[in-house]
């Protein structure tokens, strides 16, 4: 297996979200990912995307995103880079729900939960030219049974 490494810059819309997981699923499929990988791969990849564009977009500044995707013998990374507002997703803490049905409860929020269950590892940094900097670490084993 040789080492894979694809780039992928987008704006920070909706239809370069749309553009950019058509051209991330086709560097999947070209790299053989299936199963729980697969599933954990798009998972992050999703949820932190669309974290970006909705919560990243500052006054007067159009969205850049950047995403790379690495693959290694035992492990993907992706690193994810973005031009909006600062966000570190490793100290987040969602807020506590405590609802007494399920009418009370809200979908959403649990983005961040997802992900961090899924990765081996997150890291962020802020970057000195005023970049976000979000590096995740997943398994390419299969989850055992």
């Amino acid at each position: 297996m040789h080492p894979q490494r694809v780039a992928i810059r987008f704006p920070g819309t909706h239809d370069g979200f749309a553009l950019a997981f058509e051209r991330f699923r086709e560097a999947l499929d070209a790299e053989e990912l299936a199963g729980t990988p697969r599933f954990n791969t798009e998972l992050v990849f999703e949820e932190i995307v669309a974290n970006i564009i909705s919560h990243g977009a500052a006054a007067r500044r159009e969205l850049a995103v950047a995403v790379t995707f690495e693959t290694h013998a035992d492990s993907i990374v992706l690193t994810f880079e973005d031009n909006g507002v600062a966000f570190d997703p490793c100290s987040y803490i969602p807020p506590a729900r405590v609802v007494s049905s399920l009418d009370e409860t809200q979908v959403g929020g649990f983005g961040l939960v997802l992900v961090r269950h899924a990765a081996q590892s997150i890291d962020y940094v802020r970057t000195a030219a005023g970049q976000n900097r979000v590096s995740v670490r997943l398994s390419r084993a299969q989850a055992a049974h």
